[in-house]
């Protein structure tokens, strides 16, 4: 049983709520301020006194939907709620609505209705999992029981034998199989046979149906199809691999209908358009007739070409079976290009509910219609919802007598360094800022060596202290000496660590928490793929978890981007899973080759 259910975007607006019981207290208002504002990703679950919250949140339209309930009570269907609730209440504005636009525009969106019948549909569903679990068969009740009492009966063996007092399982056997230990049947009727165990059963000749029954069969019986034997013909017609051209038939309508699906989706050349027009469609129905042998066939062909000429014409009203098939060959599209699966069915299904029931515009292609709309799905995935300027940032702190500070963290080889190198280029030449960077990595060896050829080279002030020191005192001691000496900006390298190592990823948090620089960038790699998630994942989870300050990732920067050619998916999946922006890639060794994400250009390389 369920307390609340509330839904609202991550600005804080109120789309819909419901309270089937008095909640005391304020737990949405702790769960807001103890984890969805201290982007506690990862999570799902929170308890907040005598009350448990579990939430799902659509990341590509900013919607929470919270459920809250006793902590006390186990129930089992809050995922299928969640995801049943989403479902429909997207669908609801969709339809009466008209979508959700800017997200500032829907408020109070009617849902009560639905959510009632999906609460009763979930209720029916857990009650019949409960029914079906604790009503359990026994095995007379069974198929196999019924056959086994069957057979038994059949045989007169229904009544069972008892065991001789003291026999064992021998005697058991013996019996069964009819043998008399010896002794002649008239003999033991006698009793001159061996002595048996007193109160045994006499034991009477089997006749002769018990002895054919009981005889074994010589071997298994060949199967037979639909009544008829198993012959060497017939097992010729069944086997395909000695016919060559069914098999390849075979094959073929197999990828004709993975690829092309029922035909509906086919497309048609000038002349196959010319040729349609010049016949009406008795002709061509009459001519379909005759090809085929089939009269009146109006849906099969000629069906097929008039859609396809809708296709290309516009005016195709777009359906499940259409979209079905060409988002299908666009997920796994994404996921070549190194997109994380689960932001790719999140892309196909934005598409998929914006697109079901509208029609294709003239001379436009179902499969360009869709590209389109997963082409804007993605630059809306990728623009930032915040501003991420950082000269305009940096100028702005110049302005009011502050250090603007920025902290680089990554993995180890990334190029953190290097691209810190090429950001103080970037804000002294562009913005005419007096530039510090401060040496903080005090493990690699070389690596304080690494930045003094780098301060040297663009002619500003390196800060360090060596190695073996203390990090957060060094970036502290560097954002002083900044404000005494006049520098606008600090730039603090930190050491690659790997996200699992605790203690290095304590120390970290520990530099962000003291410092509370303005910027902090993962330094990512392109190259890595889907592993780059979890990085930055664990780097901004840990960050936060580890310090008081709750503190986590303001952005990312991802080097060797110029490498991996069209495989950029890993900066839209990295957006997805933090919510933050890719501020620059790096695509070269040299200063200059810095560049900002362009959300157009990672929808176009990604698409084709």
């Amino acid at each position: 049983m369920i307390d609340a259910f509330y839904i609202f975007t991550k600005g804080g607006l109120l789309l819909w709520s419901t309270q089937l019981v008095k909640v005391a207290g304020n737990p949405l208002g702790r769960l807001i301020r103890e984890v969805l504002l201290e982007e506690r990703m990862g999570e799902s679950q929170h308890q907040c006194d005598s009350y448990k919250m579990s939430w799902k949140l659509e990341n590509s339209l900013d919607l929470f939907f919270v459920v809250v309930y006793q902590s006390i009570l186990p129930i089992t269907y809050l995922e299928g709620l969640l995801t049943s609730a989403s479902k429909e209440f997207i669908k609801t504005v969709n339809e009466t609505m008209g979508g959700f636009g800017n997200g500032l525009q829907v408020k109070q969106v009617p849902f009560d209705a639905e959510f009632r019948r999906i609460r009763e549909k979930v209720d029916k569903e857990q009650q019949a999992l409960r029914k079906k679990g604790t009503a359990m068969r026994s095995f007379a009740d069974t198929k196999k029981g019924q056959e086994v009492s069957k057979s038994k009966d059949e045989k007169g063996l229904s009544a069972p034998k008892k065991k001789a007092k003291g026999g064992n399982d021998e005697d058991d056997d013996d019996d069964d199989d009819g043998d008399n230990d010896g002794g002649s049947p008239a003999e033991d009727a006698a009793g001159s046979g061996p002595a048996k165990a007193k109160g045994a059963p006499a034991f009477k000749k089997k006749d002769a149906a018990d002895v054919d029954a009981e005889k074994p069969k010589k071997g298994k019986e060949a199967r037979t199809w639909d009544g008829a034997p198993v012959t060497k013909k017939s097992m010729d017609a069944l086997d395909f691999s000695k016919n060559k051209d069914m098999k390849e038939t075979a094959e073929a309508d197999r990828m004709k209908a993975e690829f092309i699906g029922d035909g509906e989706d086919e497309f048609l050349n000038e002349d196959d358009i010319e040729s349609l027009e010049s016949d009406d469609g008795e002709d061509a129905a009459e001519a379909n007739s005759r090809d085929t042998g089939k009269p009146g066939r109006m849906g099969g062909l000629y069906k097929s070409l008039t859609r396809s000429v809708k296709n290309i014409t516009g005016g195709a009203v777009l359906g499940e079976e259409d979209l079905g098939p060409i988002l299908h060959q666009f997920k796994s599209d994404l996921m070549s290009k190194n997109v994380a699966a689960e932001v790719s069915d999140k892309l196909a299904d934005s598409v998929r509910t914006a697109m079901v029931g509208k029609k294709t515009e003239r001379f436009t292609s179902i499969a360009k219609t869709v590209k389109q709309a997963l082409k804007e799905s993605i630059e809306t995935l990728l623009t930032p919802k915040k501003s991420v300027d950082v000269l305009r940032a940096a100028m702005a702190a110049k302005n009011a007598g502050r250090v603007y500070v920025i902290v680089f963290l990554g993995v180890n080889g990334v190029g953190k360094s290097t691209n810190l190198a090429k950001v103080a280029y970037y804000l002294k030449n562009k913005g005419g800022l007096d530039v510090l960077i401060c040496a903080c990595d005090t493990f690699r060896a070389g690596a304080v060596e690494q930045l003094k050829v780098h301060a040297r080279c663009l002619d500003v002030p390196l800060f360090e202290r060596g190695y073996g020191k203390d990090p957060a005192d060094i970036a502290k001691s560097a954002i002083q000496h900044a404000r005494n000496n006049g520098n606008d900006v600090v730039l603090v390298d930190t050491a690659g660590r790997m996200q699992d190592n605790e203690p290095l990823m304590r120390a970290l948090a520990k530099l962000v928490a003291i410092n509370n620089p303005d910027l902090v960038l993962f330094v990512g790699e392109a190259l890595t793929g889907n592993d780059a998630i979890d990085q930055v994942t664990k780097f901004n989870r840990s960050l936060i978890d580890f310090s008081d300050s709750r503190r986590g990732i303001d952005g990312m920067l991802l080097t060797k981007y110029d490498t991996v050619d069209d495989k950029v998916g890993a900066a839209l999946s990295m957006v997805y899973v933090t919510g933050q922006p890719v501020v620059f890639v790096g695509t070269g060794q040299k200063y200059t080759h810095l560049k900002k994400m362009q959300a157009k250009e990672v929808a176009r390389t990604l698409l084709g």
